[in-house]
């Protein structure tokens, strides 16, 4: 066992900690060294960074980060991660050298809305709702639980690095910090493709424009990621969330698209279930996207100049672009467009339709189906006709609602009641058709 001289450290400074005020979003982090860089390219926006005491480390929130920090801190990755900011004190272990935390942890990213300086120790973090601790949530999670049970009087001295990002729009948060995210998600997505977990999906894309446009496993060069396609699938997975249940949404497809992996590796039989109509969700999801810009400009609309339509003539906030991208390509179908519509306001839409789809010919394993088959209640055409009848009052819907978030589509895309306004038009299409049928057939059978 190390014999370790942090023993008879002087009392652990806490005051700073007394000043955070997580309900106001406002976080005091004490610091041992600063320095504070501009971004060459992006006017605004500056990158801090902080090494700081493990001792030290004051609760952040998690906003931004697509993963729970709390649920693996028992895995045995995260282990090590404690066992090393003890120094190797948890055990006998004469690999763990100690002061060696701050290079083996890769440190604390976090998104900010400004910083403030209140001594030359302590800088002072604002936060707003979507912002905190992007990556390195887990490990911020270890430490605090170390400082309440082994307690800082007993932890060794060690740095951990606190990067934080300040005057980022609000848009592309979500995009940061799946970024930050992916290492876990790629690293199960190759080994649920060396399992062969993938083929039923592989095999419903043959002889489609995406048979070789996917990215299965980590090193793969292609532009369209697998989580992307179980994400949308799982805006489909009516087995898993009924519509008949309002609490239960698959809103995470969107607001944590970096678990939906972990998803399909927990109950992969119910996404290979609903792969034989994965070709049909794809070409909806592209018909969605596109198929309401011509009625909503002859109807008086701006359809380009939605919050929530994407434009290769204008940016993310809403300025001209210098020169215009180049047309969007839909995956699945190749059409070419200059708008379409942004995937925070699509996956609530593409929900709204699971009602129309439902898993058949399965077998219960206690409470978990197996096998089986989804089927739609209608043909797809009428799928899509039915899309035709709403689409003009979901555009309003969503313009109202993305008014009412001041505009920003992270919010948009994780609003539960977004999700369930978008399946109640849905719902009430369907019951002004059931309507229309059944006083036809009162009128003829008057007759």
């Amino acid at each position: 066992m190390h014999r370790h001289l942090w023993a008879t450290r002087p009392p652990h400074r806490r005051r700073e900690q007394e000043m955070n005020n997580m309900e106001n979003h406002s976080v005091a982090l004490p610091f041992l060294v600063a320095r504070k860089m501009q971004d060459p390219f992006n006017k605004g926006v500056t990158l801090h960074e902080f090494l700081v005491d493990t001792r030290d480390l004051p609760n952040m929130p998690v906003d931004a980060n697509a993963r729970p920090s709390d649920a693996a801190k028992d895995r045995r990755v995260y282990k090590s991660v404690r066992h090393a900011a003890l120094d190797g004190a948890t055990e006998l272990d004469e690999a763990v050298t100690p002061g060696l935390f701050g290079y083996k942890h890769l440190g604390v990213n976090v998104i900010a809305t400004s910083i403030e300086e209140v001594d030359n120790k302590t800088a002072r973090l604002h936060f707003k709702d979507g912002e905190g601790v992007m990556n390195g949530g887990h490990g911020m999670a270890i430490l605090l639980d170390l400082q309440k049970k082994v307690g800082p009087a007993n932890m060794p001295p060690n740095f951990i690095k606190v990067s934080v990002i300040v005057g980022l729009d609000d848009d592309v948060i979500p995009e940061v910090a799946g970024a930050n995210n992916t290492s876990v998600q790629v690293k199960l997505a190759s080994l649920l493709e060396l399992q062969g977990a993938f083929e039923p999906i592989k095999d419903a894309l043959k002889g489609t424009r995406m048979e070789n446009t996917v990215q299965w496993r980590e090193g793969d060069k292609a532009p369209n990621k697998v989580e992307d396609l179980i994400a949308v699938m799982t805006c489909f997975r009516s087995d898993v969330y009924p519509t008949d249940d309002h609490r239960r949404t698959p809103h995470n497809a969107y607001a944590y698209k970096t678990g939906v992996v972990g998803d399909f590796r927990s109950d992969p039989e119910g996404y290979h279930a609903l792969a034989p109509r994965l070709t049909e969700i794809l070409e909806f999801q592209d018909y969605v996207r596109t198929q309401p810009k011509k009625e909503y400009n002859e109807k008086g609309g701006r359809f380009g100049a939605l919050k929530f339509v994407d434009s290769i003539y204008v940016d993310a906030k809403g300025d001209a672009r210098d020169r215009p991208l180049p047309p969007f390509v839909m995956p699945f179908t190749g059409e070419t467009v200059t708008h379409r519509i942004n995937i925070a306001a699509v996956y609530p839409i593409l929900a709204a339709f699971r009602g129309l789809i439902e898993r058949k010919n399965y077998t219960m394993d206690g409470d978990k189906m197996v096998g089986g088959t989804f089927e739609w209640a209608m043909p797809f055409a009428e799928v899509k006709k039915l899309w035709d009848e709403i689409s003009l009052e979901v555009m309003d819907t969503t313009k109202e609602k993305c008014f009412s978030l001041d505009r920003k589509l992270s919010s948009l895309g994780k609003d539960r009641p977004h999700w369930r306004e978008m399946q109640r038009i849905v719902e009430n299409a369907m019951l002004r058709r059931a309507l229309k049928v059944s006083r036809a057939e009162t009128a003829a059978a008057s007759l």
